[in-house]
């Protein structure tokens, strides 16, 4: 029975050293974790020493271990513009602009001809927007211009459908917007895309009676 301090010496110092293993190998956290890790299940050591006669000591240890968790990005999407600009589908996506406009100029604010007609005019804008920017001109900036206006067009279309007066409003935007992006078009290709001369609205002019 004197092997009793040194067994129990020997497995005081086992249990240091899985502790000391542990928490010196502990994994680092790279997300906050919230309070108060679950501890493991117990694990018992068991530590035999070979003395005549041969004593057995069990010794206990706790231990809580945190779990290490790792986060991997999405990549970001590219924002580069790849897309070669073709001209000759520039050029029939420009005139079919200006078609679009002339057609609409001469329908009503509302209804669902001119509903429909706003659908075509934002399917040529998505198929502009398809193509490659124009040499000379600033790529996000031409995209973001044809986008608002496939957006306007979008909207108008649906307050059209609706009887809504704001569709004649964002029409005149759209109008006034198209004709500053074949400006800019011209400018860097040299063309000479305009769009009609804006109708004219018939206003009555209230008549003076004779005097008597």
């Amino acid at each position: 029975m004197h092997a009793k301090p040194a067994v129990a010496a020997a497995a005081a110092a086992l249990v240091a050293a899985a502790v000391a293993g542990c928490s010196g190998n502990r994994p680092e956290v790279e997300l906050s974790q919230a309070a108060g890790a679950t501890p493991v299940p117990t694990r018992t050591v068991t530590v035999t020493e070979l003395v005549t006669p041969t004593v057995t000591t069990t010794a206990t240890v706790t231990v809580s271990v945190t779990a290490t968790v790792t986060v991997t990005a999405l990549p970001r999407p590219s924002l580069s513009a790849s897309t070669t600009f073709n001209q000759s589908l520039a050029t029939l996506d420009y005139t079919n602009l200006i078609d679009d406009v002339r057609v609409l100029d001469g329908m009503p604010g509302t209804g669902s001809p001119t509903a429909l007609q706003f659908e075509v005019l934002a399917r040529h804008l998505a198929s502009l927007r398809a193509n490659g920017a124009p040499p000379g001109i600033d790529p996000p900036s031409y995209y973001s211009r044809i986008g608002s206006l496939q957006l306007f067009a979008e909207a108008a279309s649906n307050e059209a459908a609706a009887g809504s007066p704001q569709a004649a409003g964002r029409y005149a935007v759209i109008r006034q917007e198209t004709g500053v992006l074949l400006s800019l078009v011209n400018g860097a290709l040299r063309t000479t895309y305009a769009l009609p001369p804006p109708p004219t609205r018939a206003t009555s002019t209230p008549t003076t009676p004779p005097p008597r």
